[in-house]
Parts: C-alpha cells; sequence; structure tokens
C-alpha cells in the first residue's frame, strides 16, 4: 500500500509529502481540502473533525490520482474538473481554459458600471465564465457569447445548464465577423471579451502545466499583430455597441496603450485601464460616444 494506513491523515502526509517540492504548503492546504471535500462530500469543518477517518481502497486511489497528475503538471483545477468563479462553480477542463482570478476583476468592474443592461454580449466565451456570472448578476438581461471552439461552447452550454442560467451561444469567428450575424446585435448595452493575447514568443516564459495542458487557441496570438483581436472586436463595436454602451477587454499588461491608442482612434470615449490585485494593468473599459 502506498500509504502506512488507510486513515485521512495518514494520506495526507501521503499526498504532502509526494507534492512538497512542487506546491507551498498554503497550496496543498487548500488543494487537499477541496479534493476531500467533493469527494466524501464533506463542509471543511468537517473534515477538520475526521482527521482519523478511514478511506476506502476507491478513496484512496482517488488521492493517488490527483498526486498522479499533478506530477504530471495537469491543472489541479482540471483534476477536480471545477473551480470558484464570482461565487459559481465553472466545471472546467481542458477544452477551454481555467477561469482567473483576474477575469472575475473585470467581472466585478462590469457589476459596478452597469445599471440594469438589456443585452450583454461575451466575445471569446470560452468556458462561459464570464457570460455566467454576468447571468447571474443580471438576472432579466439578455446575455449572449460567442467562442470559435465547438468544444469551449460544449462545455460553457454544460455549465449554463448546470447553474440554470439562460444564455444565448453562438459559433462564431471573431476575426470573420457575418455580416447578417452580427446585425442580429444592433445595439448592445456591454460588450465584454477575454480574448487571446499572448504573443507566441512568450511560450518560452511559460510553465508546462499551462502550455501542456490548456487549449492554445484561447491564449496565443501571432507576434506580429498582438492586439489583433482588440482591433476586431473594436470595429465591431463601433457598429453595434449603443452610444453611451461601454465594452471592457481583459489585456495584456504590455499592450494595453496600443490597445488605448486603437480605441482613441474609433468612436470610443472615456478609456480607462485598470490594475489588477497584482499591480499589473490587466483590464480595459471604454465608451461608445
Amino acid at each position: 500500500m502506498f500509504v502506512s494506513e488507510n486513515t485521512l491523515s495518514a494520506s495526507k502526509k501521503y499526498f504532502f509529502d509526494r507534492l512538497e517540492a512542487i506546491f507551498s504548503p498554503s497550496e496543498l492546504k487548500s488543494m487537499w481540502t477541496q479534493i476531500i471535500c467533493k469527494r466524501m462530500k464533506w463542509t471543511p469543518t468537517e473534515l477538520l473533525l475526521k482527521q482519523q477517518e478511514r478511506l476506502s481502497e476507491s478513496d484512496l486511489l482517488f488521492v493517488r490520482s490527483f498526486v498522479k497528475g499533478l506530477l504530471q503538471q495537469v491543472p489541479f483545477q482540471y483534476l477536480l474538473g471545477e473551480t470558484s468563479f464570482f461565487g459559481l462553480t465553472i466545471s472546467c477542463d481542458s477544452r477551454a481554459l481555467i477561469p482567473r482570478p483576474e477575469t472575475e476583476e473585470l467581472v466585478d468592474w462590469v457589476r459596478a458600471s452597469v445599471k440594469n443592461p438589456k443585452v450583454i454580449l461575451d466575445l471569446c466565451t470560452g468556458s462561459g465564465c464570464i457570460a455566467l456570472a454576468l447571468k447571474s448578476i443580471f438576472p432579466t438581461t439578455q446575455v449572449s457569447a460567442i467562442d470559435l471552439s465547438k468544444d469551449a461552447l460544449d462545455l460553457a452550454q454544460e455549465n449554463a445548464k448546470k447553474l440554470a442560467l439562460s444564455i444565448q451561444f453562438y459559433q462564431k469567428d471573431v476575426l470573420k465577423w457575418d455580416v447578417d450575424f452580427a446585425h442580429e446585435f444592433p445595439e448592445l448595452d456591454v460588450i465584454v471579451s477575454n480574448p487571446p493575447y499572448i504573443p507566441n514568443h512568450e511560450k518560452v516564459t511559460m510553465s508546462a502545466h499551462v502550455l501542456e495542458h490548456e487549449p492554445a487557441m484561447a491564449l496565443f496570438v501571432e507576434d506580429a499583430d498582438p492586439i489583433l483581436f482588440y482591433k476586431k472586436i473594436l470595429d465591431f463595436a463601433e457598429l453595434h455597441l449603443k452610444s453611451g454602451g461601454l465594452l471592457f477587454f481583459e489585456l495584456h499588461e504590455s499592450f494595453g496603450q496600443q490597445v488605448k491608442f486603437y480605441a482613441e482612434s474609433k468612436s470610443f470615449k472615456e478609456i480607462e485601464i485598470r490594475d489588477d490585485l497584482q499591480g499589473k494593468a490587466r483590464m480595459m473599459k471604454a465608451q461608445k460616444a
């Protein structure tokens, strides 16, 4: 047996010993709590009170499968199958990017800036986390979401069904707008997007758990024009965002000013770039004139 005994405390020691070279104690504690609470259907308080609980063989194998996956640099959220995003439990796997805390900050900026929007469009929706969070905030608003990846849209639809949130999903390429389709959105109140924005040359600086497991099409852009998605979305917003409507972007910290300059060349005003909690310029808001 790979643990000294089949108690919860022995399994925890095995988990921490195998992974302590890779993760901090706080990360290990958080992961351990999530794994066991999900498996055993316990609250964190129950977990604290049941350290001598005995685990079944299948429970032990469940723990070992997480250790094996984490040692192979599979993202923890993919192994767990879910993550928390703006108070929602979002299913996640390799079909779409893992929702990030900085994207929650973008959603919160939308929440604080908009009152009673009628129509919101989320571009490059991935897991659907932004659209779903906004629908939970604005339950009477029509929220639509677009992605090129059918796999990502399948996941987003699964999330919408699980959360009982009504979203209209469309499989479209934001770089190649269909004129007839675009006319379905004549006057949008809000457009929000977290598009691909990492230049290909930055791959060498990124960790294996991202490069080997998260979908490249949702992450990377050609070095020659790293703000291509922003320009295409701004072109679309120029035509379909109503006067006074708001556009929100998640940004690459190095390209915010370039995106702002392009927005200024269109009919946008009150353009603001905001730092995330890490002090990086990662969000932009612009108002249609």
